[in-house]
């Protein structure tokens, strides 16, 4: 009985640790590039830049979220992830639309789109308002 719980322990223990293929492809990033745009013009708005370890992982934490359809409702923002200056990463985001807030971003070659939550809109909105606490 205690070998049972004991490889039951391990197994779990193993899987809590694994990290998912977004974190993995994002967890490099150093810096952190973010633009808000005017969706009909295209125009930036706003640029917000962050070498915050913490923020940047906050943000990784709010994409690795449940999959969604390829939505196909425009974009109100785009990040750009930084390793030593080089650029690794970039994604779509729109976050002003209930029913269509997104990242959108590839991953292993293949384009895929994840549900911006509620908690990610509030964090963005202050990015973009220019509030000093944001996480």
């Amino acid at each position: 009985m205690k070998f049972y719980l004991f490889i039951t322990l391990v197994a779990i223990l193993f899987f809590s640790c694994k990290q998912s293929a977004i974190k993995q492809s994002f967890s490099s990033a150093d810096s952190l590039v973010v633009h808000f745009k005017d969706e009909q013009s295209g125009t930036v708005t706003k640029t917000v830049q962050t070498a915050e370890s913490k923020a940047i992982k906050r943000i990784i934490e709010f994409m690795d979220a449940k999959e969604t359809e390829l939505y196909k409702c425009g974009y109100d923002g785009k990040m750009f992830f930084y390793k030593k200056g080089q650029q690794i990463q970039e994604v779509d985001f729109k976050m002003k639309n209930d029913s269509c807030n997104h990242f959108a971003f590839l991953l292993n070659g293949k384009l895929m789109s994840t549900k911006m939550s509620g908690e990610a809109v509030d964090f963005f909105d202050a990015l973009e308002k220019g509030l000093p606490t944001y996480y």
